[in-house]
């Protein structure tokens, strides 16, 4: 086994191997480009998966809840407001700015029945389970 003589040089090139990554990457791959990421539980039941983000201060309209490949995908974006007119803040500690969540969704959920609800600042996404009578259908042969 060959010994590897590290240098200062070295680490260049792998943060310049990353930052080409980084460019090459389509846009919106990667959650470390949006401002913020809002928390999140999934909760799974006998019926289906329960994925439920806390998005206080954000309308149902700067939402997008998407079934993406293998993926859903919740994006949106909560707006600055600021609430003085001429003053300064002196402490700033909510985020603000685009945001995305992306969760791997499970074999034998049914994708075409994704539903959402946004009530007081909460979003819940129901993605349900696909039935054991609907996996397995007997065809007609005509």
């Amino acid at each position: 086994m060959a010994k590897l003589q590290w240098s200062s040089w070295m680490a260049l090139s792998e943060i310049r191997a990353e930052a080409e990554g980084m460019v090459l990457e389509p846009a919106g791959t990667k959650d470390a480009a949006y401002a913020w990421q809002p928390v999140a539980d999934v909760v799974e039941t006998a019926e289906d998966f329960r994925v439920v983000l806390e998005l206080p201060g954000v309308s149902r309209e700067d939402v997008s809840v998407e079934a993406r490949g293998r993926f859903l995908v919740v994006e949106g974006r909560r707006a600055f407001a600021k609430e003085t007119e001429g003053g300064v803040y002196q402490v700033l500690e909510r985020s603000y700015g685009p945001f995305c969540r992306r969760f791997a969704l499970p074999k034998g959920v049914s994708r075409v029945e994704i539903a959402a609800v946004m009530k007081d600042g909460v979003l819940v996404v129901l993605v349900p389970k696909v039935r054991p009578e609907l996996l397995r259908r007997r065809i007609p042969i005509s």
